[in-house]
This record gives structure tokens, sequence and C-alpha cells, in this order.
């Protein structure tokens, strides 16, 4: 039985941060989950190559994280919406 320490820390980052489920960001979301299920495959045994990778991925991830640490995660369609309305009713009270 193999672990999902690494699948499991990734799945959580992946939720928090919007702008990693973003499109433009998928093929780093792609590299950084196939990574992280050959480090939980191989376990305490990952070879260093495998490490460094995983580690270079996850720096790219941890980059966009921080590039949007600001901006909560709206995965919700209509919170979405929402933050759109709320921002088009105060441009209208600015202009007004």
């Amino acid at each position: 039985m193999t672990s999902r320490t690494h699948r499991g820390a990734l799945a959580v980052t992946i939720r928090a941060c919007a702008a990693l489920q973003d499109p433009a960001n998928a093929a780093l979301v792609m590299l950084a989950k196939t990574l992280a299920r050959q480090m939980d495959d191989a376990g305490p045994a990952a070879s260093t190559r495998l490490s460094a990778a995983y580690l270079s991925a996850l720096k790219d991830v941890h980059r966009v994280v921080g590039a949007t640490k600001n901006q909560p995660a709206q995965t919700d369609k209509r919170a979405k919406l929402r933050a759109l309305r709320s921002d088009s009713l105060t441009e209208r009270k600015d202009t007004a």
C-alpha cells in the first residue's frame, strides 16, 4: 500500500489557491501531481533525481501561490459572479 502524503498535501494547496485552478497553470499542476504520485509510490526510496524534480515543481507552485497570496480562492461559480457584480457596483458608485 502506498502513502498519499505528497498527493494529499498538493491537493490541499491546489484547492486553496484559485490561480492553480486556472487553465493557464494546468501543465504545472499536472506535472506536480504526477511527481507527487511518483514520490508517494517511491516512499523513502525516492531517487535524488525524482526528489529534485518534485522540489523544483513545488517551488514553481509556491511562486504561483505567492503571487496570488492576497486573493482568496473562489472556486464556486456563484462566488465569482458575486465578486464581479460587487466590483461593477463599486465602479458605478465611483463614477456617479
